[in-house]
């Protein structure tokens, strides 16, 4: 080994260096699987705000405060919850908002 060069013996280990991290949030992923028409998502579910981002309108479904999803054009879906719990919940009560709307077969 050349001088000037740490082996990884001599690293320290990560939690020495940070403090285990704390989670805040959760931001998952997923797709719609039925075709759904955004439209109808924003004209017939209160909860639903139509908003732009990534030059898209998008519906922003909102449960409570961090705790969202984003129903993108695609069916592509974004999920905020501060955790694993949350994002379950998150898409729960959005699966029952789209059956109770009559939006889903």
């Amino acid at each position: 080994m050349a001088e000037g060069e740490s082996s990884a013996v001599d690293m320290p280990r990560l939690f020495n260096v940070f403090d285990i991290p704390e989670i805040k949030s959760v931001r998952a992923v997923s797709s719609l699987r039925q075709k759904v028409d955004l439209e109808k998502v924003w004209n017939r579910i209160n909860r639903v705000q139509k908003i732009n981002t990534s030059g898209k309108d998008v519906a922003k479904y909102e449960v409570g405060k961090g705790q969202y999803l984003m129903l993108f054009p695609s069916g592509y879906l974004q999920i905020f919850a501060p955790d694993e719990e949350g994002v379950r919940k998150v898409l729960e009560n959005f699966r029952d908002e789209l059956y109770g709307a009559g939006l889903l077969r």
